[in-house]
């Protein structure tokens, strides 16, 4: 029994023992550092001066992602809620504008620039460089999906029309899309009943597109989520998600003024990859001539066309017509054209008498993608 109780203290004497070993080795070692950092006092300030301002940039990189993150989030919400406001009642009857321009709350702009002539461009038929013609003839590609079906390509020289700034002024866009053949309608992302609006388009066999508001010169609002050069890259592409899930079904996107965004390389491969990775086309509304995004999107391997003639930038029905005929000798000349106009009173008139011409003058209207096949020899 003595044995025992012998053995029983040795153990629990041993106990504290091992417990307490470590303490005095910790003292020792810290009484060492504290010894050394004493007699080389330089070494050891210059090392904590560099521990310092290491910790110091990592920890602010890492803040100033999550504040960049938050705050596209809140952008994002505060893009949507504005883009999806509740539409009027339907007791009311809807109010009937005489021009776009009319309409309350909407941003005052003419994509004109003043100190800039938007010229009719000349195009002609390139070489797709093997990498881009495999990503941009698949025919899993959107673009090709949401395409207005389209078979003659080498017959008669191909008359693309697209409306842009479609969705706003709902009269005149149902005008729009009302006009006889397969013209191409462009609907800005903040309309209201977007969806609704994108599908009677189609119904009337319409091409659609994405009018994505970019950032122009001069003092002109593009409305709201546009694209400006001054955002993050982070903000551009929330900016741009937002845009492209506003509806469905459209073969690519086109930009709604942009005279500045567009000549911002950066930012533009930014928002182009986007659409890259969608399967989208871009066309080149080319509100300037110092845009990069046909060049750029050549580069990365997305299917682009550009604009070649604008309809209304004077919106007197007789510049209007003259401008259709410019259209005309732009594709009698190179085969295709790509013109542009909006949903103004004198453009609809004009497109009423000028559509039914087409056919007796050797030219057949296309949808816009039609003429991108045309333009890169896609069959």
């Amino acid at each position: 029994m003595a044995s025992r109780k012998n053995r029983s203290r040795k153990q629990n004497g041993r106990s504290p023992r091992k417990a307490a070993d470590w303490r005095p080795r910790l003292q020792q070692r810290w009484d060492a550092l504290v010894a050394w950092m004493h007699a080389h006092r330089w070494y050891s300030l210059v090392a904590s001066f560099v521990m310092l301002f290491s910790l110091s940039v990592l920890g602010g990189y890492w803040i100033a992602e999550r504040l960049d993150l938050k705050e596209g989030a809140t952008l994002a919400r505060e893009t949507l809620e504005e883009m999806k406001r509740s539409p009027p009642s339907a007791n009311e009857p809807a109010p009937r504008y005489a021009r776009i321009e009319d309409l309350p709350g909407l941003p005052k702009y003419t994509e004109a620039q003043p100190d800039e002539a938007r010229t009719t461009l000349e195009d002609k038929p390139r070489v797709t460089k093997p990498q881009q013609l495999a990503a941009a003839t698949s025919t899993a590609a959107t673009w090709r999906r949401n395409a207005l079906p389209f078979a003659d390509l080498n017959g008669r020289p191909l008359v693309a029309i697209v409306i842009d700034d479609v969705g706003l002024d709902r009269p005149r866009s149902k005008r729009a899309w009302e006009l006889a053949g397969p013209l191409t309608m462009s609907f800005l992302p903040y309309a209201k009943d977007l969806a609704e609006q994108a599908r009677a388009a189609r119904a009337h066999n319409k091409e659609l597109m994405l009018h994505l508001p970019m950032e122009p010169n001069g003092r002109q609002d593009p409305g709201p989520g546009a694209l400006l050069v001054s955002l993050s890259d982070a903000e551009l592409r929330q900016r741009t998600l937002v845009a492209l899930d506003s509806f469905d079904g459209y073969a690519g996107v086109n930009n709604h003024m942009g005279s500045r965004f567009t000549a911002f390389r950066p930012g533009m491969e930014t928002v182009l990859r986007q659409f890259k990775a969608r399967g989208l086309m871009f066309l080149d509304s080319r509100t300037t001539a110092q845009s990069v995004g046909d060049q750029l999107g050549q580069e990365i391997g997305l299917p682009t066309i550009v604009r070649h003639v604008f309809l209304d930038d004077d919106e007197s029905i007789d510049a209007v017509r003259r401008k259709l005929a410019d259209t005309e000798a732009v594709a009698r000349r190179q085969g295709f054209v790509i013109a542009i106009g909006h949903p103004h009173e004198a453009t609809l008139q004009a497109l009423t008498e000028w559509l039914p011409t087409l056919q007796g003058k050797g030219m057949t209207l296309a949808p816009a993608t039609a003429v991108l096949r045309k333009r890169n020899g896609w069959d």
